[in-house]
């Protein structure tokens, strides 16, 4: 595969994952092929991981290990 690849970083809730769509809206509007990923997240394992960190309440030293 060949062609640019754009990361995007920032806080929780600074609206990383809206301007993600955008931005591969615009790009799938020109005519090109996007692939979207996200960290952690992809495999079954990193969605479960993703899933413990954004909606379970856990012990510090439990997420800083995850993180």
């Amino acid at each position: 595969m060949r062609g640019k690849f754009i990361t995007l970083e920032g806080i929780d809730g600074a609206g990383k994952s809206s301007h993600v769509e955008w931005i591969a809206q615009r790009i799938r509007a020109a005519g090109r092929q996007v692939v979207v990923t996200r960290e952690p997240g992809g495999t079954p394992l990193g969605e479960k991981l993703r899933e413990l960190l954004l909606h379970e309440s856990m012990d510090l030293r439990t997420e800083a290990l995850l993180a």
